[in-house]
């Protein structure tokens, strides 16, 4: 049976809770204006950075990407992650709301590290983000640009000590994850 299968960083329980506050506060200021909000948000419990996505797996192949996370795991350790920035992306015609995160040189040789020994290929640019919602765009057009609710600027800062592989099922009401294992940064 086949998995649908991504490594992350999960986020720290503060970390999620003040990007649900932006997101309660964005859907009051969508409300007042047009009673209604074009976005349906993430849960919080779902708020991650998606490090590499595998796609659909079988176990034996989990189970190789979970020697090399244990490898990856073992070369690095904890680091830090900055969250700088709120956007609807892309600008031109935006179908997300994301959290930015800085680059940062940890992350760069996790993503790397993964790229080429999971896809044996260099890696594409790496941009750390957090999907924090999906904008119905046909709502969305309906909106005056001066309506459109604009983001705060943020410092969120938070340790990583541990890199998760995660499933992820596609359910009706969106899609659902579970740490299939984590492991710790040493």
């Amino acid at each position: 049976m086949k998995k649908r299968v991504f490594i992350a960083v999960n986020l720290p329980l503060n970390v999620k809770e003040k990007l649900e506050a932006i997101q309660k506060k964005t859907d009051n200021a969508f409300s007042f204006f047009n009673d209604f909000c074009p976005i349906k948000w993430t849960r919080k419990n779902s708020l991650h950075i998606t490090l590499l996505f595998l796609g659909n797996m079988e176990m034996e192949d989990v189970f190789y990407a979970f020697e090399k996370v244990g490898e990856l795991a073992k070369k690095i350790g904890p680091f830090e992650i900055v969250l700088s920035g709120i956007s609807y992306s892309p600008p031109d015609n935006p179908r997300l709301v994301w959290v930015s995160g800085e680059k940062s040189e940890e992350l760069e040789e996790a993503h790397d590290f993964l790229e080429k020994e999971l896809f044996g290929r260099g890696s594409k640019e790496f941009a750390p983000h957090i999907t924090l919602g999906r904008i119905k765009q046909w709502q969305f057009r309906k909106i005056d640009r001066e309506e459109v609710p604009q983001f705060e600027e943020i410092n969120l800062r938070f340790k990583v000590n541990s890199i998760e592989v995660m499933e992820s099922e596609l359910k009706k009401g969106g899609a659902a994850y579970t740490v299939l294992r984590s492991f710790s940064l040493e």
